[in-house]
């Protein structure tokens, strides 16, 4: 690991610059902010002026006039645009960048090396896989390290990360599998929730009731599982009685293939992610 005399700050203290602060930019901000980030140390540049003022405004923090003032004195840039973006941008901010400034790459698809091609050589870069829960404080963010992140910038990212739900360190080659058991899986699990409350609202329940009984039936057995450390199997083992309801929903699952179709759905995710970076 790669240690360095550079002062590191706390993320209270910490300047970051986030540019393209929408879909997921939005989100890592609110976690920023939960773990200590303030509100005035966190410049947002968007693609217009209109548009930081409006992101800054919902968000809390300071709407940046320039891209080049959102950037000046950053320890942190968090890169929240398009995957097909990122280069161009290292491009057209590498002299920019402060020289103890560590990039945050939100992309998917984008490499280690090849964001790091694309700087000066030496400048810290470490690859990120948030999902859009962590806004809420129940995400799952994969942190992938670059070659020359300190272990004190590398701790400050860790530590801007502490409120996102769960923040884990991967490699690149798992990030593919962390894709697909977490990043796209959430849009799959709103799928399934969907489809749970439609089918409740077809047996007769008023939609916002079927809604949240089963929003809070998924929470609780998540919390179970979270709680005790008990496998999946034997919780689903206990609830059921022979002969029972139980038994008999479980056995309709598995005569639909519903099993497979979640276990397709995922390794269709992980495969479309090893399709983007060429792998």
């Amino acid at each position: 690991m790669t240690s360095s005399a550079t002062t590191v700050p706390a993320p209270s203290t910490a300047r970051v610059a986030v540019i393209g602060a929408g879909n997921m930019g939005g989100p890592v901000v609110r976690t920023f902010l939960a773990a200590g980030a303030r509100g005035e140390n966190v410049h947002v540049a968007n693609s217009t002026p209109g548009s930081s003022e409006r992101a800054a405004g919902e968000l809390g923090v300071t709407a940046a006039a320039s891209r080049s003032e959102a950037l000046a004195g950053a320890d942190l840039v968090v890169l929240g645009v398009k995957p097909y973006q990122v280069i161009d941008l290292l491009g057209e901010i590498a002299d920019e960048l402060p020289v103890q400034a560590v990039v945050l790459s939100l992309a998917a698809g984008v490499t280690l090396e090849a964001m790091e091609g694309a700087l000066p050589a030496g400048r810290p870069v470490v690859r990120s896989m948030p999902s859009t829960p962590i806004a809420v404080g129940e995400g799952a963010v994969g942190l992938m390290r670059g070659t020359s992140v300190t272990d004190e910038q590398y701790g400050l990212v860790e530590e801007l990360f502490s409120r996102a739900g769960v923040a884990v360190t991967i490699t690149e080659d798992q990030v593919h599998a962390f894709i697909g058991a977490a990043g796209s899986l959430v849009a799959v699990v709103y799928a399934l929730l969907e489809s749970m409350t439609d089918e409740a609202v077809r047996q007769g329940l008023k939609r916002d009731l079927a809604a949240q009984l089963v929003q809070q039936t998924v929470r609780g057995a998540a919390t179970v599982l979270t709680e005790t450390g008990v496998h999946a199997a034997v919780a689903k083992n206990a609830v059921t009685s022979p002969g029972g309801t139980t038994a008999e929903a479980l056995a309709e699952f598995e005569r639909q293939g519903v099993r497979g179709s979640i276990a397709s759905a995922m390794q269709a995710a992980a495969d479309r992610s090893r399709a983007m970076t060429g792998n």
